[in-house]
């Protein structure tokens, strides 16, 4: 059935296969941790919430970036990492009730089947963690119930929002070009030391003769010429109509009035110079994945626009002193243990509801919310519109 398989999903990114070890916690669970509309919502299960974000961001990044990253700002918003976590955690806290709220708009319901895969899932849960773990994170059967079965009210309103979300995108809207160039920097060089130096107005007429001589013979064959005078090619795509570019826009400019084939003049930047090729202008391939980025952004953007809605007019009131007692003072440590056939048969269910490629299990699986998921990775940064491998001679 696709929800029991929707279920399994859920319970395998909450779950995983470690277990984790901490010990300490000093909040009074029995207190209120915020209000929706005179809703409370239990601070003990708020604590839970961020304690339980705590260990996944520990088990993954603090061998990596050390004891301290609580402290220091991972995210780049001008706040320390305790406090970006447990604002989204709040912020999240409130998402899950106010869509509980309207969970009948979308004819959204948890079946009796899922509630006792989340009871069993939950006493699995207590059951593989340390009772140091446990009282760390602050967790109880019905915390971990609670979280399964806010997870799976916003996975089922995610996919039937997105089924109202227009899927068609004409080609010129995704049209995708591809080029190859060479770039080289006039700002700076390494000498033999190791120290950056500046060029001299010599120099960089040096750099540009070279890049002109280059150009020339690129136009009968851009990758032997590159490799004959040393460079590096690169490639990139892009669309007319994307909305920024990670090259230059004098790059962009010039590559656009190139045909299939054609070599551009050498073009100079502030910092670099550059010659290009123009590969295909209309990459098929790319073009078919810029569709699907499109199609995912609107989806994005339809999702925040109703749950932006159901914001308006609803009182949510976080208690602050309570809430400012959860700290993240020790570190959860990951404990990899043995994976049994179980193990095996779940981690194959998952794998098997993620990339089946029917139309309809797609919709019915697509899940990208999950509390472990919320706040940004701190390790990696992506540009979603553009393809780029590019490095500088």
């Amino acid at each position: 059935m696709k929800a029991k398989r929707l279920v399994a999903l859920l319970l395998a990114a909450v779950l995983g296969a470690s277990t984790l070890t901490a010990c300490g916690s000093n909040i009074d669970a029995t207190k209120t941790g915020a209000t929706l509309d005179g809703q409370e919502i239990s601070l003990g299960f708020m604590n839970f919430m961020a304690r339980y974000q705590q260990a996944i961001y520990d088990g993954q990044f603090a061998s990596v970036f050390g004891t301290g990253m609580w402290g220091q700002d991972m995210f780049n918003d001008g706040t320390d990492m305790q406090t970006s976590v447990k604002k989204n955690v709040a912020e999240t806290v409130e998402l899950f009730y106010l869509l509980e709220k309207h969970m009948a708009d979308y004819k959204v319901e948890v079946t009796d089947e899922e509630l006792a895969a989340m009871d069993e899932a939950a006493k699995k849960f207590m059951e593989d963690n340390s009772k140091q773990a446990i009282r760390q994170l602050g967790a109880t059967e019905e915390y971990v119930k609670e979280m399964l079965r806010l997870n799976t009210i916003q996975a089922k309103m995610r996919v039937e929002m997105d089924k109202e979300v227009d899927t068609k995108v004409s080609d010129e809207e995704a049209a995708q070009k591809a080029i190859s160039y060479v770039s080289v920097s006039t700002a700076s060089t390494t000498d033999e030391n190791g120290e950056t130096k500046e060029y001299t107005e010599d120099e960089k007429k040096e750099l540009e003769q070279q890049m002109k001589d280059f150009q020339k013979s690129a136009e009968d064959d851009f990758t032997a010429a590159a490799e004959n005078a040393g460079y590096t090619v690169s490639n990139y795509y892009y669309g007319e109509k994307d909305e920024s570019y990670t090259l230059d826009d004098a790059v962009i400019e010039a590559a656009n009035k190139l045909k299939e084939g054609e070599v551009s003049k050498v073009i100079s930047t502030e910092s670099s110079l550059y010659v290009v090729r123009m590969d295909s202008t209309f990459d098929e391939e790319k073009t078919e994945e810029k569709k699907e980025t499109i199609v995912q952004q609107r989806k994005d953007d339809h999702y925040t626009e109703v749950c932006d809605g159901y914001k308006e007019g609803v009182a949510y009131e976080l208690n602050e002193d309570e809430w400012a007692k959860v700290k993240f003072d020790e570190l959860f440590t990951i404990k990899q243990t043995e994976t049994s056939e179980d193990d095996h048969d779940h981690s194959h269910d998952e794998e098997e509801t993620t990339h089946d490629h029917s139309e309809e299990e797609e919709e019915e699986v697509h899940d990208e919310n999950h509390p472990e998921d919320e706040a940004e990775d701190p390790s990696e940064k992506e540009d979603a519109d553009s393809s780029e491998d590019e490095s500088d001679s």
